[in-house]
């Protein structure tokens, strides 16, 4: 079954995200590190390929036992998909201090869901990594780096993953402040990483400013699974950020509502 309970929904408006233990099966978890496998191989040669030309990383983005309970978070709205990141952590890889991931150039409200799916293929054992999560923070307002001098610290109410079976994932609320701790690490476990993003319809998202070129490349490649989830390549959802937010700057003095 791919669809979330009400409890599931509860928490995830309460907490700011879920977890799911081994949700993708073995198969598709081996085709997936191999793809990830060959993408750094490539980033390797200085190639800045599209994720959507891997054959499992692009129908990654509408796979359905993901796709279909992100659809109950957004109230089964349309939405559509942000961006599919991946990258391989190694013993000793660098953190990411406390942040938060929800795209809204100034941060001003959350009137719609923005999530991000976190996807550990070799799950999570406490040697390279920790994913470091502050609950309810998604229901306030603030900027993306306004936990930023904490680095990686344990703060008062945060919680810990740090043990997870491969093929785990974890959907946050992309307005949630989470990090990523260092760790030293073993001498065998590798941290394969991958976070895919989906946008609540009805407001223009900041996107990537290839982001034409990446749905038509999804939708050349069958990642819409026959037209089910065409709705997800939708470029019409997404503004140029960088442009905006260059004119924003420009006129960003004193009260915006000023300036309506």
């Amino acid at each position: 079954m791919n669809h979330l309970t009400l409890d599931d929904i509860d928490c995830f408006s309460q907490e700011g995200y879920l977890i799911f233990e081994g949700l993708l099966d073995h198969d598709l978890n081996e085709r997936l590190k191999a793809d990830v496998d060959q993408l750094m191989v490539d980033r390797q040669k200085g190639e800045r390929p599209i994720l959507m030309t891997y054959p499992e990383l692009g129908p990654l983005t509408s796979e359905p036992s993901v796709v279909d309970r992100v659809a109950d978070l957004m109230d089964r709205q349309k939405f559509t998909h942000h961006h599919i990141h991946a990258s391989l952590h190694l013993p000793g890889e660098g953190g990411a201090q406390w942040h938060h991931d929800y795209v809204q150039p100034p941060q001003t409200n959350r009137s719609h869901v923005m999530v991000h799916v976190f996807m550990y293929l070799d799950g999570l054992n406490g040697e390279v990594g920790d994913l470091l999560v502050m609950p309810g923070t998604h229901k306030k307002v603030m900027n993306n780096d306004a936990f930023r001098q904490f680095q990686f610290k344990d703060l008062p109410g945060s919680r810990t993953v740090d043990n997870l079976a491969s093929g785990s994932i974890i959907i946050v609320h992309s307005a949630l402040q989470h990090a990523r701790r260092p760790k030293s690490g073993g001498s065998v476990y590798k941290r394969y990483f991958i976070d895919t993003s989906y946008c609540q319809a009805g407001i223009l998202w900041g996107g990537y400013p290839n982001i034409e070129e990446i749905n038509r490349v999804a939708l050349e490649r069958g990642c819409d699974r026959h037209g089910k989830y065409a709705f997800l390549y939708d470029t019409s959802q997404f503004f140029d950020r960088l442009s905006h937010t260059q004119r924003l700057k420009a006129v960003n003095k004193g009260s915006l509502a000023l300036q309506l």
